[in-house]
């Protein structure tokens, strides 16, 4: 049996006559006949009913038109794969979120290069509230970024481990602390995160999971950016999960960095889109998380 004998079955099949699917696929007609015949004779069951106004399938042809359909299926898309893979761009875009810890993407940059020299990096900065949306938008082909991410259409990977730190506003009874644990936090109100904000980032910002759903009490109008978040802290005297790296950088003065023990995962990771097949993008990710590997030895 081989592939064109299902070719030749599904075009008879949905032509509904020999003469039809041989028009259509370039055959004569005898041959087309012969070839049919000479699947059913390896099946050991006929497939048509044969009548002078044309076929039909028997009960065991519309089981093999399933298989045969789904077959075709596979392989075209196979090809396409294929075709795909081997028109690869010569520019691989990285969306990255800073600050990275570890710099971790300046070796994971070089790295590439030295095995990809025919590759050029395109860096593209993303920022919160949603980091993950140029990678979704196709904006990007993969992204170093941290949790929260859309798990359904994105691969992530961690690859640099960092804490989560609190902005805590000066003179603020936890700002002399180095760290505290997540239920010191709870009764604490926290900035308005506006609705511009994904979900997703909002509930990593703002702790519900652990208050049993709810949220804190918002105080100051609704804010939506990092710089907004912090200047809520400074002027409003709340505080606010983040990673420990947004908050120590940060450039508004006036609060500290506490790492807050049990919070919210802010690892970076290595991120690609799951739908995409290319290799660059595979190869990126999976080269990334090998260098950060040996770093940490």
């Amino acid at each position: 049996m081989e592939l064109r004998h299902f070719r030749y079955f599904t075009a008879v099949a949905e032509q509904g006559g020999f003469t039809k699917a041989a028009t259509m696929l370039f055959v004569s007609q005898p041959t087309l006949s012969q070839q049919i015949r000479a699947l059913e004779r390896e099946l050991g069951v006929p497939l048509f009913l044969r009548a002078p106004d044309g076929v039909r399938l028997t009960a065991a042809g519309e089981i093999f038109y399933g298989h045969a359909r789904a077959v075709l299926r596979m392989v075209d898309e196979a090809a396409r794969a294929t075709r795909r893979a081997g028109a690869e761009p010569d520019v691989l875009r990285v969306g990255w979120s800073p600050p990275i810890p570890r710099a971790v993407h300046v070796p994971i940059a070089s790295a590439f290069s030295a095995a990809y020299p025919q590759v050029r990096l395109s860096w593209q900065e993303t920022t919160l509230p949603d980091p993950e949306r140029p990678l979704l938008d196709d904006e990007v082909d993969v992204a170093l970024l941290r949790l929260p991410v859309d798990v359904e259409r994105v691969l992530w990977e961690p690859i640099v481990d960092e804490p989560c730190g609190l902005a805590v506003p000066a003179g603020h009874p936890l700002s002399e602390l180095a760290s505290v644990d997540v239920s010191d936090v709870l009764d604490e109100p926290m900035p308005n995160v506006g609705d511009a904000v994904p979900e997703s980032m909002k509930r990593w910002w703002l702790l519900p999971e652990s208050r049993n759903g709810e949220y804190p009490k918002a105080v100051g109008e609704p804010v939506s950016t990092v710089t907004e978040l912090a200047l809520s802290v400074v002027l409003n005297s709340v505080v606010c999960p983040a990673p420990y790296l947004y908050v120590k950088t940060a450039s508004v003065h006036g609060f500290h960095a506490v790492e807050l023990r049990g919070g919210p995962c802010s690892s970076t990771g290595v991120a690609r889109r799951r739908d995409d097949r290319r290799a660059l993008p595979r190869l990126f990710c999976e080269l990334a998380t090998r260098i950060t590997a040996e770093l940490a030895v």
